[in-house]
């Protein structure tokens, strides 16, 4: 009998102390899992803010992709698009669409709810943007007899304003009150930016 109980005190001795190393060793894996997360989210955030910071906004092979989201903008007769996780508005010959009351929505104090032609053409205008690798804020043209005569891209920025100026009538000249930073891009196409 004590021969017996003297293996199950031993066996119960190994299990305790296999218990112990096996909660251990799973407590230090799971420790070496959480700081190879948080180093592979780490290292993520800084390629995409590496890419974001190094992309050329002024690059020429933009030109026609700008030239076909203001083309589909006025072949739509909208004048004025806002994408914003707030508000999102559209000004066009079918209405005046803002999906906030906010005074800062859109343009002018007579907007209605978004109907099904009116999220048709905030669509069509976005999906353009997007094939032009963009998220603008907004986008306001003015055109004459059919032709766009100035249009404006307005663009998200860190601590500063960009946009895009197409000005096919003159050449495009801020005001130097603005400190403008205006690069040319080609055709009737510029890149401009502004500090807060």
């Amino acid at each position: 009998m004590s021969a017996i109980r003297s293996i199950k005190v031993v066996v119960m001795g190994c299990i305790k102390s296999l218990g112990c190393i096996l909660f251990y060793a799973i407590k230090q894996l799971a420790g070496a899992l959480i700081k190879v997360v948080l180093c592979a989210t780490a290292l993520l955030i800084c390629v995409v803010f590496f890419i974001y910071m190094t992309a050329d906004s002024t690059n020429p092979q933009m030109v026609p992709l700008l030239t076909a989201l203001v083309t589909t903008t006025n072949e739509n007769r909208i004048s004025y698009f806002q994408d914003q996780d707030w508000c999102e508005s559209l000004l066009s010959e079918a209405g005046n669409y803002a999906n906030s009351a906010v005074s800062t929505c859109g343009v002018g104090d007579e907007t209605k709810p978004f109907d099904v032609q009116g999220t048709e053409l905030f669509t069509k205008v976005r999906y353009a943007a997007k094939k032009a690798k963009l998220a603008p804020i907004s986008i306001s043209i003015r055109s004459e007899q059919g032709r766009v005569s100035f249009a404006q891209i307005d663009l998200p920025c860190f601590y500063c304003y960009a946009f895009y100026i197409y000005s096919p009538q003159e050449v495009y000249n801020p005001d130097k009150a603005e400190k403008a930073l205006v690069t040319h891009m080609g055709g009737d196409w510029y890149y401009v930016t502004t500090s807060i």
